[in-house]
């Protein structure tokens, strides 16, 4: 049996560990996008600032945003203001600015970008009333050190052997979701921590028996996370659950059983009476959830069974304007399948005392689960935080489950959990929060350019490539199976900028005149990350994306890749120019061959023979169609080798004599993919049009290859045999 100095040595390191990690989102999130955040920040320097709780309405005219938390249970709040005071933080009010809707992606995308929802200020991060909310991130860490420490001592009084105390406690420390609430300014931290002590004292009253102290501290428990979250009071009937199976058991006095009851609900009395007491007096409302819900709204309809998806999810984790990449919760679906399969199988090789904190845990999850379902029938509320009044009951039966599979791999899964909440860390809040990189301001890009946008801010360059989708993608659905855009931007603010404006990336026709886009990526600079508003003067900013490009019906072809930067308050484009010429309100960058699927023709083959020109390109078949003064002339080209150049396409229509009746001239494709970003293997549909005079007999049609540049015609042979005229009769009238 592990001692007790060795379980406080455990206990001390992995407590440590979450105390790290947990101050790694407190620093990798930026300020206010956490849960809910600035409203409970609002209260807690209402508090501090004025020594009152807020109350509706006042509280926003006196210039709070305190919204539907001010009449939430105060406990947490209260404690947050005197950890303000006790560090004498500054109170300044806490003013952040929306993002522009039409800028923010949240939900599913396409990219983990552009989830930010509050504008960024980098040199503003740590101080005044930003620095008071990381202090008051830190502060909910150490309330939910509470948390782990209560799961462990659970778990190591109902497992004293082997890894349960670490898999029942890592499977609470290193959840991603219960890392983002602990460290983040929410009143979920002071109930999550209560309710899990209401639990081990809830079991320790079945167990050993119910003492003047156990009860008491039931009720003190009870009360206090009445105060901090309504569904804290079933802290309470946790305790008199336990009481009464206890009684049952050992065939307890019904005159003692009342006398403990009274005893535990006597200090919920005396800690909730007075709050209750007040939100009766000012709002007509017990529970003050009258006025919360004239914030928030009700539901006007039914809960859907969709509903429990994104609640299993962001019980896991789920940052506040998108969940993870898939492949996060892969462990934890594992880890709940195997921890009930475990439990359900092995209950037979549980002992007396390990089936009554197992099924104790399963009542009070339940209990957290029904009040999770009639909060969400009152208001929309799918938030997995929800349930972490019962963490300690689900991470108990889990871990117990595992061990009953197997030790070996319990072990593995408490040694897995805090590397993967690293992973999650380095996946979720470190990649959607992440700003650009700044270099010196004498940094040369791949690609230099000399382009500015009016007179403040200077494009000094580029890279970029078009990919084609990874193998992968054979196991996904056709949209993940899209080409990929990895582009890089190397911005520099040459004065201070005053708008916010935003950023389009558009992969657009190349063709003069025409408007069609492959793609539009319409945001803030740095992912949302990085507004021009504060660009530091001079430095260098590398801007990365890498955008899928959703799936389309356009063949491979080119496409202009083009930045402009627009003011979206006005609709106003910020005019370019290049090499102090001016060049519109579009900076085009390059001509890019975008990897779509190859054409395919949709006739019968109809040229005999293939017909070669040099040895870059055959013409491997042709079709013409049309009556009267019109033909449409098909072609199909297979790229041999890269082109030195781009070559035009010849269309010409003849008369028996030879006279030049029609040309269809022109680019392949009109000039949506010149031949000098044709690839090896490439197959490429191209359509040109001849108008024929009126009257006249066409008697056959040539076709060719030459350079724009000399006029000179590519050699065109068949089978080795040159042609006349370096020209592919590709149709002829019959006799």
């Amino acid at each position: 049996m592990e001692t007790v100095p060795e379980m406080r040595k455990d206990l001390l390191f992995l407590i440590i560990v979450f105390v790290i990690i947990a101050t790694a989102w407190n620093v990798l999130v930026p300020s206010y996008e956490n849960l809910d955040e600035i409203e409970h920040a609002e209260v807690v320097r209402h508090i501090a600032a004025t020594g009152r709780l807020p109350v509706h309405g006042a509280a926003q005219a006196a210039g709070y945003q305190v919204r539907q938390e001010a009449s939430q249970p105060p406990l947490y709040h209260i404690l947050a203001a005197g950890w303000m005071r006790l560090w004498r933080l500054p109170d300044a009010p806490h003013r952040p600015q929306l993002i522009p809707g039409n800028v923010v992606e949240c939900g599913p995308s396409s990219t983990f970008y552009n989830k930010a929802t509050w504008v960024r200020e980098p040199d503003q991060e740590w101080r005044g009333s930003r620095l008071t909310l990381h202090w008051l991130r830190l502060f909910s860490t150490l309330l939910q050190t509470a948390t782990v420490i209560g799961v462990w001592m659970l778990a190591h009084r109902v497992f004293p052997h082997g890894p349960a105390p670490w898999l029942a406690a890592g499977l609470v420390a290193f959840n991603p979701q219960f890392l983002l609430v602990a460290s983040g300014v929410n009143n979920d931290n002071a109930i999550t921590p209560l309710a899990t002590w209401g639990l081990v004292l809830a079991y320790d009253v079945w167990d050993k028996g119910p003492t003047y102290r156990r009860v008491v501290l039931l009720g003190v428990l009870g009360g206090l996370a009445g105060l901090s979250k309504l569904s804290g009071l079933g802290v309470v009937g946790l305790g008199g659950l336990a009481l009464l199976l206890h009684s049952w058991q050992h065939k307890t006095p019904l005159r003692r059983i009342i006398g403990l009851g009274c005893l535990m609900v006597l200090p919920v009395l005396v800690l909730v009476a007075p709050w209750m007491a007040r939100n009766l007096r000012l709002y007509g409302d017990l529970t003050a959830l009258a006025p919360m819900l004239a914030e928030v709204g009700r539901r006007t309809y039914p809960i859907a069974f969709s509903e429990i998806r994104p609640m299993v999810l962001s019980y896991w984790g789920q940052m506040p304007c998108s969940f993870y990449p898939r492949a996060v919760y892969w462990p934890y679906f594992i880890l709940m399948a195997g921890g009930l399969i475990g439990v359900i199988t092995g209950w037979w090789r549980f002992s007396r005392r390990q089936k009554q904190a197992l099924t104790l845990a399963a009542i009070w999850f339940m209990v957290i689960v029904l009040a999770w379902l009639r909060w969400n029938s009152i208001t929309p509320a799918t938030g997995g935080r929800l349930l972490f009044p019962a963490i300690a009951a689900l991470a108990l039966i889990l871990a117990g489950g595992w061990v009953t599979l197997s030790r070996r791999l319990a072990k593995l899964w408490a040694a897995l959990l805090p590397i993967w909440a690293v992973v999650t860390l380095v996946a979720g809040p470190a990649m959607l929060f992440a700003l650009p990189r700044l270099l010196p301001a004498d940094a040369q890009a791949p690609q230099p350019l000399d382009v500015t946008f009016g007179d403040d801010i200077a494009l000094r360059g580029y890279a970029v490539r078009a990919q084609k989708a990874g193998i992968a993608c054979a196991l996904k659905s056709p949209a993940d199976c899209a080409p990929l855009l990895d582009i890089t931007l190397y911005w520099q603010a040459t004065q201070p900028i005053s708008e916010n404006l935003t950023l389009a990336l558009q992969l657009a026709s190349p063709v003069p005149g025409e408007t069609d886009l492959r793609l539009n990526y319409h945001h803030w600079p740095g992912r949302g990350n990085f507004p021009t508003s504060a660009w530091p003067v001079g430095m260098i900013i590398r801007d990365h994306y890498r955008l899928p490009l959703a799936p389309a019906d356009t063949p491979v072809q080119a496409w202009a890749l083009q930045v402009i930067l627009v003011d979206d308050q006005t609709g106003i484009r910020r005019q370019t120019y290049t090499n102090g010429a001016p060049t519109g309100d579009a900076a085009r960058l390059t001509l890019l061959r975008i990897p779509d699927p190859q054409a395919v023709p949709q006739w019968e083959r109809t040229l005999a023979t293939p017909v070669e020109f040099g040895e870059i390109v055959q013409l491997a078949d042709a079709y013409v169609e049309g009556a009267g003064s019109f033909r449409r002339v098909s072609l199909y080209w297979h790229c041999r080798a890269s082109a030195p150049e781009d070559y035009t396409v010849f269309v010409h229509a003849y008369a028996a004599d030879g006279e030049l009746l029609a040309t269809g001239d022109g680019p392949p494709q009109n000039g949506h993919f010149p031949t000098g970003l044709w690839e090896a293997d490439d197959r490429i549909l191209d359509v040109h049009l001849l108008s024929l005079p009126e009257g006249v007999t066409l008697a056959r049609i040539a076709v060719g290859l030459y350079s724009p540049v000399t006029n000179t015609r590519v050699p065109a042979t068949v089978n080795g045999n040159p042609l006349p005229d370096n020209a592919a009769i590709i149709w002829e009238a019959r006799p």
